[in-house]
């Protein structure tokens, strides 16, 4: 990397160089039996470059030719895209990850094992096919700058994705654990998922019309993508964000709080510097309503006159191939502040309306004006309290900030997120909904 960073430093004003390598492998199994194994190791190197105000990059996944690799990058600098930011100097990092020696040690024979107990503990409790997905994996990232950055992570990660199958259906109840270190599948969640799957076995056809709603921490993405897409730079920049000049006044209901925090031990996604160096720490975006801050990166910061916060990172929520992907305004390890409600007591307040466990179509409607319509995949339409199955065809639609300044209920408890956040489940009413 210090010979790629020098190379790159004599033909340029300001250097960087980002290298990431994940040895990750994966065990899928239906019923029991394996039906996939894959291993893979990925790894790659990304420089940019700062000459004349301008920003240039390149990447590489098999550093052969240093050479080479600088003068892609100075090639991208014919694009002309303006870079008004430095790279940053070295600052006080909070904190070191180590990963566990439990995820090191993991072989096939480990993902079997637990994927085993979950398979154990469901048998004989539901009808239909059950697929369970398990996975761990190694992550070292490395920052190196010619402002004398130097900076360098390594982090472990597993999971355990469990989908109960409705008889003759692809439509599944679906629940992901995910942890730092080797650890079985919580009990109490997978006694849930059997509870869901259960109640959820009659198939109903459901009335049209405002009623309540529950989003549940799978199908939240479908308001943390817009809010998100909203409180970024870029939308910033371009004044294009319908929060334009709206800090520090009320956008939801004071029961909703939305943040990201890298710094969180029990993440995976745990950084405690985002993809350009910066330190990271819990970032509020909104707090009990009140619209508090916008997601950046060097740049927008930069373009916006506002402090870098550690928000840029490579990816972001539908991940992509890393090394490829320029770091952008991305609120990592995103999480909606729980509530005081039990999700027992949060349906049992439901007189009519749907809980939403998945949804398709997520990127329908205007994004960045909030707006959404969203296909049940699955939902379980409720009754005095009471859940009377799924939904056969449904759709709910609607305004991120006009359903969310009817919040009744937040749950109590964060839950993993396929999507990689933690959310609790969250109980709006007055949302419009339809059958197909």
């Amino acid at each position: 990397m210090k010979k790629l960073l020098e190379t790159a430093s004599r033909v340029s004003d300001q250097a960087e160089v980002y290298s990431v390598r994940t040895d990750s492998s994966s065990l899928e199994m239906r019923n029991g039996t394996p039906t996939d194994l894959s291993a893979s190791i990925q790894s790659g190197y990304a420089i940019r470059l700062l000459k004349d105000g301008r920003i240039g990059t390149a990447y590489t996944k098999n550093l052969l030719d240093r050479e080479e690799l600088v003068e892609n990058a100075l090639n991208s600098l014919k694009g002309n895209v303006k870079a008004g930011f430095s790279f940053p100097a070295p600052a006080d990092i909070p904190g070191q990850m180590v990963p566990d020696d439990s995820i090191a040690a993991m072989g096939y024979h480990d993902l079997h094992r637990f994927s085993d107990r979950v398979l154990d503990h469901l048998n004989g409790k539901i009808e239909g096919q059950i697929d369970i997905h398990g996975g761990r994996g190694i992550t070292d990232l490395s920052i190196i700058n010619t402002s004398g950055l130097d900076v360098s992570s390594k982090t472990s990660f597993m999971y355990t994705f469990a989908s109960l199958l409705f008889p003759n259906t692809e439509t599944a109840v679906r629940r992901i654990f995910m942890s730092r270190k080797a650890a079985d599948f919580p009990k109490g969640e997978l006694d849930n998922l059997v509870n869901m799957y259960n109640a959820g076995l009659p198939e109903v056809e459901i009335p049209t019309g405002k009623m309540k709603v529950m989003f549940m921490p799978d199908s939240m993405y479908t308001l943390i993508w817009r809010l998100s897409a909203a409180a970024s730079g870029k939308s910033f920049y371009n004044r294009i964000s319908p929060l334009q000049n709206k800090r520090g006044e009320q956008i939801v209901s004071e029961k909703f709080t939305l943040y990201g925090d890298p710094t969180d031990p029990d993440d995976v996604s745990q950084q405690y510097f985002d993809d350009e160096g910066v330190p990271t720490g819990k970032h509020t975006i909104i707090d009990r309503g009140i619209f508090k801050d916008i997601i950046l990166n060097l740049d927008y910061a930069e373009k916006l006159n506002e402090k870098p916060a550690g928000n840029g990172f490579r990816g972001g929520m539908w991940g992509g191939e890393t090394i490829s992907l320029p770091p952008a305004p991305s609120l990592q390890c995103s999480r909606i502040a729980p509530g005081s409600a039990s999700l027992e007591e949060m349906i049992a307040c439901i007189d009519k309306g749907v809980i939403i466990l998945g949804v398709l179509g997520a990127h329908s409607g205007n994004i960045l004006n909030g707006d959404f319509s969203v296909g049940l995949n699955p939902g379980f339409y409720v009754e005095n309290g009471e859940i009377k199955g799924r939904v056969k065809d449904g759709m709910v639609a609607g305004n991120v900030y006009e359903i969310l300044m009817n919040v009744e209920h937040v749950e109590d408890t964060l839950h993993d997120s396929v999507t990689g956040g933690k959310y609790p489940a969250i109980l709006i009413d007055n949302v419009s909904v339809a059958a197909k």
